[in-house]
């Protein structure tokens, strides 16, 4: 598949700039109650009928709607889009399984569900990367319902586990 995405200029240079921002581990917005620890797993469903591919040089921007089913301190679903530059060319992308090639990914979601038993809605961002293989390095970071950063270890369209910190708001 090779589908061009209507990227607007510097669109790329943002989604580089969230991805590295959030190595830095800046700090999530303020809430009412102390952080309290959380861990958990996480599965990742994805809908590849949404795939769509778009060259940028000699790489390819991948976007693709999914979901993320969460399980431990947080539970619940959490539906959204991703973006992901990787390092290879769309027609390798299309040809190969998720996790061939390296790549850096920002997704955008919507949690709905529960922390620690407490019903919330939250904004979810996960983002990292991608190495050569599948594994994931990413952080999740929750907002406007619950605040907090986890760390995740997980595989690329599989899922994962997540541990850190969240505040109830």
């Amino acid at each position: 598949m090779n589908t061009r995405l209507n990227l607007k200029p510097g669109v790329l240079s943002v989604i580089i700039a969230i991805v590295a921002a959030s190595a830095l581990g800046m700090p999530a917005s303020g809430s009412a109650t102390a952080p309290q620890p959380a861990s958990g797993t996480f599965k990742a469903d994805i809908d590849f009928d949404t795939l769509s591919l778009a060259p940028v040089g000699s790489n390819c921007v991948l976007q693709v709607d999914g979901e993320l089913t969460f399980s431990g301190t947080l539970e619940g679903t959490a539906p959204g889009t991703t973006t992901a530059l990787v390092f290879a060319s769309c027609d390798e992308v299309a040809t190969h399984p998720p996790g061939t090639f390296r790549d850096v990914f920002i997704s955008a979601l919507e949690f709905e569900g529960a922390v620690d038993g407490v019903p919330v809605t939250a904004d979810v961002t996960y983002q990292g990367q991608v190495r050569e293989g599948g594994s994931v390095d990413a952080l999740i970071r929750v907002s406007n319902g619950a605040n907090g950063v986890l760390e995740v270890e997980g595989s690329v369209a599989e899922g994962g586990s997540y541990s850190g910190s969240l505040r109830s708001k």
